[in-house]
C-alpha cells in the first residue's frame, strides 16, 4: 500500500507511521530523505524479505523534484505489494506533483495540518464553559483535523490563563474580545480549582514529553478530568 501524508505537524507524521507499521505488522521501519538518497537505495528494501520480515519503508520526499517522484512511482508499480510511506514536512496543494502521482497509483493522501483556529477555540470554550456535549463533539472535529497533543496541550494552557486572569481581578491584561468570556469561564472555577488545574496540564505536559502516556490518550483524558472539575 502507498501513503503519503504530508503537512507542518510531525507529531502526527510520526504517529502515522508507527500506526501504518502496526497494522502491516512490520518488523523494520526502513527511513529515507530522497533529498540525500537515490531512487536506487531504496529499491533493495522493497523486495521481499527471503525470511519472511515485512518492512515499512519511509520515504521523505519534501524537497524532492518531480521528475525524481516520477522515477520514484514507477519504481513503486514494480512492487505493488510493498508497504511505502511518503513523507512531506511541508503543507501541500491538491495540485501539487506528487499528490497527483499518489492518487494516480491509488495511494492513500493524509493532510497533517495545525487545526483551523475556529475549532480549536470552540472546543476550549465548549471545555471551560462545561457543556459535555458539545465540548466532546468539537474535540472529536479538532482531533480529525489533527491530533496533535503538544498544540492542544498549549492552546488549553492558553485559555487557563484568561480565565485565571478574569478569576483574581487582571482583565486590563486581556484583549477587550477575550473579557466575557473569560469572566463567563472563571465563574465556573474556585481559585483552588483553577490552580489545580495549572498543575493537571503540567502533570500531563510532562507525561507526554517524557514518553510517559500513549500520545493519543492525552487529550481526551485531560478534557474528561477537567469536565468533571
Amino acid at each position: 500500500m502507498l501513503h503519503l501524508i504530508y503537512g507542518t505537524n510531525q507529531l502526527a507524521i510520526r504517529d502515522y507511521v508507527l500506526r501504518a507499521a502496526k497494522t502491516v505488522k512490520a518488523t523494520s521501519i526502513k527511513e529515507y530523505n530522497l533529498a540525500d538518497a537515490t531512487v536506487g537505495d531504496v529499491e533493495a528494501t522493497l523486495q521481499a524479505d527471503i525470511f519472511g520480515g515485512a518492512a515499512l519503508n519511509v520515504l521523505d520526499v519534501t524537497k524532492s523534484a518531480k521528475a525524481q517522484l516520477t522515477v520514484l512511482c514507477e519504481l513503486l508499480q514494480r512492487y505493488p505489494t510493498a508497504d511505502v510511506v511518503l513523507v512531506s514536512t511541508k503543507d501541500l496543494e491538491a495540485t501539487s506533483s506528487v499528490v497527483k502521482l499518489v492518487r494516480a497509483a491509488k495511494g492513500r493522501v493524509v493532510s497533517a495540518t495545525v487545526s483551523r483556529p475556529k475549532e480549536i477555540f470552540n472546543y476550549l470554550d465548549a471545555l471551560y464553559s462545561k457543556r459535555s456535549q458539545v465540548c466532546y463533539k468539537s474535540l472529536q472535529k479538532v482531533l480529525t483535523a489533527d491530533n496533535d497533543p503538544v498544540y492542544i496541550l498549549v492552546m488549553l494552557q492558553y485559555q487557563l490563563r484568561n480565565i485565571a486572569l478574569a478569576k483574581f481581578g487582571l482583565t486590563n491584561k486581556l484583549a477587550p474580545f477575550q473579557v466575557a468570556a473569560a469572566h463567563a469561564q472563571a465563574a465556573n472555577y474556585t481559585d483552588q480549582q483553577i490552580v489545580a488545574l495549572y498543575g493537571l496540564l503540567v502533570q500531563y505536559d510532562v507525561a507526554l514529553k517524557t514518553g510517559r502516556i500513549v500520545p493519543e490518550t492525552v487529550v481526551p483524558l485531560v478534557t474528561q478530568k477537567i469536565l468533571m472539575r
